[in-house]
């Protein structure tokens, strides 16, 4: 197994090009080096972004790279699942308006919520969750860690077991947007 994901490491994609590996490398080397950095761990940083540079900027080791890093990754199960939730929300006729890697808000008329997306949930997400959004909320996760503390106005949708668990919808629209989500 490795011990760390080199792309991840140089903040690029694994279909960057030696120019964005180099550039990438450039910037971060600049901001770690042990002789502009006066952080404890500025050096051994540094010793990883020149073994991931040496990798990424040399094509065979590069394709060795990739060979194994494909064979040991896990296969991330939460991702698409949350891409099509995502992706049949969109489509229920409400007006997005406001969106992230994380979250929607979707709008109708007066209707408002904020739809969260989240691999995991447990109860330190839940409280910053019930923190920073005052309106109706709604958390779509894949796994979630039990019991859990439930606000007075999330809903949670475990994506897995097609269940909600908190309160009611505030009304049948609301009932309607999530429907596709929800055994009945």
């Amino acid at each position: 197994m490795m011990a760390c994901d080199y792309y991840q490491l140089l903040q690029i994609t694994s279909a960057a090009t030696f120019d964005e590996v180099h550039k990438a490398y450039r910037s971060l080397a600049l901001q770690y080096h042990p002789d502009r950095n006066p952080k404890p761990d500025a050096a051994a940083t540094m010793v990883l972004l020149n073994e991931a540079y040496a990798v990424l900027s040399e094509p065979s080791r590069r394709r060795e790279y990739d060979a194994t890093r494909l064979k040991t990754e896990p296969f991330d199960v939460a991702g698409p699942i949350l891409r099509a939730a995502y992706d049949t929300l969109l489509k229920q006729g409400w007006t997005v308006a406001e969106a992230n890697a994380s979250s929607v808000i979707l709008e109708q008329g007066q209707r408002v919520v904020r739809v969260i997306f989240t691999a995991r949930l447990d109860n330190v997400l839940m409280k910053k969750i019930g923190r920073q959004f005052a309106g109706f909320c709604v958390v779509m996760a894949v796994e979630i860690e039990t019991p859990i503390n439930l606000a007075f106005h999330t809903v949670v949708i475990d994506l897995m077991r097609s269940s909600q668990t908190g309160p009611p919808f505030p009304d049948d629209c609301y009932r309607h947007l999530f429907a596709p989500f929800i055994s009945l």
